[in-house]
């Protein structure tokens, strides 16, 4: 009964992992950790907002659990066995699970949204840096420009810097499309060379295999 029960759980956790990180589940939780993120600072004082956004987070979390559970046919008790068991560690990560531990524990949630928030600026800042070899003004002035920024002038630094972001995805996207497109393109030029290579090769057998007639007469 026992080896039958850890059989139950085993299918769990990996139809656990699957579903974890598959679509359904990351795009929607993604897109809102980069929309939010942007209110949480790695200070220890907790604001309101970020309650706030801990409740967001969670009644996102249970939807899309639920459409989950009932699929597979669990509850959500057999759910968080499955998560704590000793065999969830064996396979999944850490990484994997936080986003679902996050819904329950507000210091897993802050920190989580706290190094998305980080993540998103650095990259954001390397972008420009990239396209204009230099960073901006108010990056640059001193060691600790930012934090003396008004709340106003951080604001429109990070819309600044989600715009570039975005910009920068779509022309990677564009730049990717057009190469599979030149790639099609150069596809039948590439036959056709094949093509004339091998015609070639068989007229030189054909010349090598009949001899002109000049020298079968001598």
């Amino acid at each position: 009964m026992a080896a039958e029960e850890e059989d139950e759980v085993e299918w769990m956790v990996e139809s656990i992992a699957g579903f974890l990180r598959g679509p359904d589940w990351s795009i929607p939780i993604l897109d809102f950790v980069e929309q939010k993120c942007e209110v949480f600072d790695d200070e220890e004082e907790s604001k309101l907002t970020y309650t706030e956004i801990h409740q967001e987070y969670k009644e996102l979390v249970e939807k899309l659990l639920e459409g989950y559970l009932k699929e597979i046919g669990i509850n959500e008790d057999q759910f968080q066995e499955a998560c704590t068991s000793p065999l969830a560690k064996t396979h999944t990560s850490q990484a994997i699970l936080q986003p679902v531990l996050a819904a329950e524990d507000f210091t897993i949630f802050k920190a989580m949204m706290v190094q998305k928030n980080i993540e998103m600026q650095l990259q954001a800042i390397r972008i420009i840096q990239e396209r204009n070899g230099v960073l901006p003004d108010c990056l640059t002035d001193g060691s600790d420009v930012v934090s003396d920024l008004e709340q106003e002038e951080m604001k429109i630094l990070r819309e600044v810097l989600r715009k570039s972001k975005e910009e920068y995805d779509q022309e990677e996207e564009r730049k990717r499309k057009k190469q599979l497109s030149e790639a099609k393109t150069e596809e039948p030029t590439v036959h056709s060379s094949e093509a004339a290579i091998m015609n070639n090769s068989q007229g030189d057998v054909e010349h090598f295999t009949h001899p002109p007639s000049e020298i079968q007469g001598s």
